[in-house]
């Protein structure tokens, strides 16, 4: 009996001994892989606080070698920057809500296959999931037939269905429990209080979802403004930042030893590498202050709303 509990218990040391080292080589692992994905981070703060001109010299890593807020202050000095930023919010918020509302209540139609449009309307979808886009000139000929061209709404419109959105939403309702809206109808519910007070409160993973990619190509965005607006006022955020770059970029080509850029008659150095940093820092800080709230839905969603159909 001694010699068969000497034998369990070298067992359990052994097994023990085991799990503490497979524990050890998973952290290490774990770490390498959360280092390598903050250093990144940690590099663009370091060189968007670095002063320009040194940036130049490279060899930055972890720190900024001369601190400096040169790269910021040449950011903040534009004067179109709140406006823009309160446009580029404005598309975001007004964007983000009226493209998943839209694309959730567009996919409701493909869950109801009693619904008397259901295949003219589904056989429209596939042609235009896997042949729509055109090109940039039907494009631009389409918004401007529409008086979409130069306005506030050619950021909103475009975006207000989007197919895979669709697609998203779709699959998500699919795996909603058809016993479940059933009985709602059965209790006098019509198909919009079945929608809005059934589907939407129990898919809450799948719109928070939707509403967080909306959101940031919304934010991103600026390619439209540059082929689809003229008016200055509607210059976002990205547009003009996009211009910093590629006015330090320019100057840089023509001189690389001084690197000076004009901002409004004043002569700074704008390094392209620091500025880039620094207008990555003020653009990517909105999203990632928007993200925690939505994390917790954003796992789930994506994963019934891409698996299951």
């Amino acid at each position: 009996m001694g010699k068969n509990e000497n034998e369990i218990i070298r067992k359990k040391k052994k097994k023990k001994t085991g799990d503490i080292i497979f524990d050890t080589i998973l952290a290490i692992i774990l770490g390498i892989i959360g280092i390598s994905m903050l250093y990144p981070f940690i590099y663009v703060l370091a060189v968007s606080f670095n002063h320009p001109a040194d940036t130049e010299l490279g060899g930055i890593w972890l720190y900024p070698r001369v601190f400096s807020t040169e790269a910021y202050r040449l950011i903040f000095m534009e004067k179109d920057l709140f406006r823009a930023t309160l446009l580029s919010v404005s598309r975001t918020v007004l964007g983000t809500f009226l493209t998943v509302l839209c694309s959730s209540m567009f996919a409701y139609l493909f869950t109801r296959s009693d619904f008397l449009l259901y295949k003219p309307l589904k056989a429209f979808f596939f042609f235009a999931m896997f042949f729509g886009g055109g090109g940039l000139i039907p494009t631009y000929m389409l918004y401007l037939n529409l008086n979409l061209y130069d306005t506030f709404w050619v950021y909103i419109i475009p975006h207000i269905i989007n197919l895979w959105y669709v697609v998203l939403f779709r699959t998500y309702f699919k795996s909603v429990p058809a016993d479940l809206l059933e009985a709602a109808k059965i209790d006098g519910a019509h198909d919009l209080k079945v929608f809005f007070k059934i589907l939407m409160p129990v898919s809450k993973p799948i719109y928070a979802t939707v509403a967080l990619y909306s959101a940031v190509m919304q934010w991103n965005s600026y390619r439209d403004t540059l082929y689809y607006t003229t008016d200055p006022k509607l210059r976002t955020l990205q547009y003009i930042c996009m211009q910093m770059i590629k006015k330090a970029e320019g100057e840089k080509m023509i001189d690389r030893a001084t690197m000076f850029e004009i901002f409004h008659g004043e002569a700074v150095t704008a390094d392209p590498l620091s500025l880039r940093m620094a207008i990555t820092v003020v653009t990517v800080v909105p999203i990632i202050c928007v993200y925690p709230f939505l994390q917790k839905y954003f796992v789930k969603g994506i994963m019934v709303g891409s698996m299951k159909g």
